[in-house]
């Protein structure tokens, strides 16, 4: 059996001539088109007039992209957006959030049952079930992107992502880690399977809220659950007790539990010998999402045992004193897989000709052509770094105190 599972698959599907076509891109798509289908079905069976697809549609898409930037510019990167206002509409450069994208949703169906004179909770209802499913195509992008994965473990299903993915030939490999992206995909998976069966096999339409408060259980208390093996998005994370995810994500939890609640406690005035088989089925299906959601925590006890890998096909280079290291890196230029680009010399490191540290100490370590890097930070923390250099003067740069940022070079 396989110890880990190295995931080389290029995020980039193919080009067309500028254009170039994603996988995350092509999975939002098929998300949604695959989403309509199954709404177009629910539409026609409750007799919905002609057309109010299309408008759902477009509310869809267009609110569900801008809650998503919107979402993730202002949770993750306020510092940097607050300054740079106009980059938010550069969605091509990466950066979406499921929270912001949930937000998005709530106001743009909100504004589309006024449009429609429908119920609000009656459209929430409906909708969730198509969105479910959208959510696991959406992680499934992130899949692709090595991004949003968990803590190293030692599980056999354990995923070494690219740290360097849009440069594959100057890439290394994290750590053997959750992919958590695959768990939030499964979950969303289980969700949509529930309500679908809800809505077509049961009377739960007709009970406002019912579907639309077990999506939230089952979606946002999965998204709770995962983030404690999850690395951290941002940096500033690192240090709280829960993470921005987490924190997002428990007024859905809540609102999901008020919502089956109510429905609970209306089934007991109406129909008291009903009420106890509803409350039997509807505990019973939260406590088997708790338990599916928890499986992966019980792996955690196996993160101490992963152990690093190189990238493929390229053979390091011989080992070099701390001072040939830092002649060697001193001459190169780390970029980003966004761009960004860093400068490192004995002085510090400049990063877009800012400096973020004042000194650069080398220690050379037990494997060949591996390097450690410490560098105190002008913010009085520190940073460290992991160079690896490979044949014809490649070498990429680990930020060991935050996955994802790394940076590949070339002298």
């Amino acid at each position: 059996m396989l110890s880990f599972i190295t995931w080389t698959v290029n995020p980039e599907l193919l080009h067309l001539g500028v254009l170039t076509v994603r996988w995350y891109g092509l999975m939002w798509a098929l998300g949604f088109l695959i989403g309509y289908a199954v709404e177009e079905r629910i539409y026609k069976r409750e007799n919905m007039p002609e057309g109010a697809m299309d408008k759902l549609f477009l509310f869809m898409v267009g609110f569900t992209i801008v809650g998503a930037r919107v979402g993730h510019c202002f949770f993750y990167e306020w510092d940097y957006f607050s300054h740079h206002l106009f980059e938010v509409l550069y969605i091509w450069k990466g950066g979406l959030s499921s929270h912001g994208g949930a937000f998005g949703i709530l106001l743009g169906l909100f504004i589309f049952s006024r449009v429609i004179k429908k119920n609000y909770i009656w459209v929430l209802d409906r909708v969730v079930i198509a969105v479910a499913l959208c959510g696991a195509c959406i992680r499934l992008g992130n899949l692709f992107n090595h991004e949003i994965y968990g803590d190293p473990t030692s599980m056999p299903w354990a995923f070494s992502f690219m740290l360097h993915p849009l440069s594959p030939a100057t890439t290394a490999f994290s750590e053997p880690s959750h992919p958590t992206q695959i768990y939030e995909a499964l979950y969303c998976l289980i969700t949509f399977a529930v309500l679908m069966f809800l809505y077509w096999r049961t009377n739960a339409r007709n009970h406002k809220g019912l579907i639309f408060g077990i999506f939230l259980i089952g979606v946002f208390l999965s998204r709770y659950l995962l983030e404690f093996i999850k690395r951290p998005q941002e940096d500033f994370e690192a240090s709280m007790l829960l993470n921005v995810g987490q924190l997002l994500s428990l007024p859905f939890v809540l609102l999901g539990v008020f919502l089956l609640v109510r429905v609970l406690l209306r089934w007991r005035r109406r129909q008291p010998e009903v009420a106890v088989k509803a409350n039997a089925m509807v505990a019973g299906l939260c406590l088997f999402f708790v338990l599916v959601m928890a499986a992966p925590l019980l792996s955690r006890v196996g993160a101490a045992h992963a152990t690093p890998k190189n990238a493929p096909n390229l053979a390091v280079k011989p080992t070099m004193s701390a001072s040939q290291t830092m002649d060697y890196i001193s001459k190169s230029q780390f970029v980003s897989d966004c761009g960004v680009q860093m400068h490192v010399n004995a002085n510090g490191i400049y990063v877009e000709n800012k400096k973020v540290t004042k000194g650069v100490n080398v220690i050379p370590s037990v494997d060949n052509g591996q390097y450690y890097l410490l560098a105190p930070g002008v913010d009085g923390g520190f940073y460290h770094y992991l160079l690896r250099t490979y044949q014809g003067g490649v070498s990429v740069l680990l930020n060991l105190d935050d996955q994802r940022g790394n940076y590949g070079g070339r002298q």
